[in-house]
């Protein structure tokens, strides 16, 4: 597994590898919808397609009903106020949702749960990089080549940043390991910055990917988003700390009853 597939997984890495960086990436989007009752899904993402048009590219965007983690199970009124809900009554399994009132998406105990995570997440990787000295993430080296991609060819900066010890540490332990046990992409990206930081900044950080994605619309169609490009792999920590402030903000503000739903696509 090359560097290049390291950082971008899958077609993205062909995208890469052509330079057709302006080519438009899948990225996951939160529109805000006014309160309404009983919205079907199709309603639903009518709704902000027709929001998003002018933003994104939404002719095959979708609801994503894994987005939004529902930590109790809802009751029959709630249900119906669900997006795209995908009920599970396994004990160890959490039912999702694309959307709902944001009321009952309650986002602090998603911040919380994944506190735990990022915590066994910091760990693991400090075990990993231990005596390595801090490594800068990927975008430095990626704005390098933009900025002269003649005389700092896109090769270049890959063999300059994978030439790290705390980037050649992640990825010796990324060949040798199975993919689900992979550091994510973004780990060489702003995921690295937070981890440098500390456990509670990557919680905050991975709190922030998870829940507002890669942008997020508001009633009035003002458009949040961290950065020029949708990869996280290619953005800064800066970036990231910045767009997830606004919008945790935006949310926070909001009347419990506004309709929140996450919406993949295209920008």
């Amino acid at each position: 597994m090359s560097v290049l597939d390291t950082l971008y997984r899958g077609p993205l890495a062909e995208r890469a590898r052509r330079h057709r960086w302006d080519q438009p990436c899948r990225t996951t989007m939160l529109v805000c919808l006014p309160a309404r009752a009983g919205r079907t899904s199709i309603e639903a993402l009518g709704e902000a397609r027709a929001r998003l048009a002018g933003h994104a590219v939404t002719g095959h965007a979708a609801l994503d009903n894994a987005h939004f983690p529902l930590w109790r199970h809802p009751g029959h009124a709630e249900q119906h106020l669900l997006i795209s809900p995908r009920i599970t009554a396994g004990r160890d399994t959490i039912s999702t949702c694309a959307g709902a009132p944001i009321g009952l998406l309650d986002l602090n105990t998603t911040a919380e749960r994944l506190l735990t995570v990022a915590v066994a997440g910091h760990a693991r990787w400090a075990q990993i990089v231990q005596d390595t000295p801090a490594a800068a993430p990927w975008w430095p080296f990626l704005d390098r080549h933009h900025s002269e991609p003649e005389q700092y060819p896109l090769e270049a900066a890959l063999s300059d940043f994978a030439a790290q010890p705390q980037v050649a540490a992640m990825l010796r332990h990324d060949a040798g390991t199975v993919a689900a046990h992979r550091f994510d992409g973004d780990c060489y990206g702003p995921g690295l910055s937070a981890l440098h930081v500390g456990a509670v900044t990557y919680a905050d950080y991975l709190t922030g990917v998870l829940t507002y994605g890669g942008g997020l619309l508001s009633l009035d169609g003002d458009l949040l988003v961290p950065s020029w490009t949708d990869l996280l792999v290619e953005q800064s920590l800066n970036e990231r700390a910045s767009f997830h402030q606004q919008a945790r903000g935006h949310l926070t503000a909001l009347n419990p009853t506004t309709v929140v739903v996450a919406v993949t696509c295209h920008r």
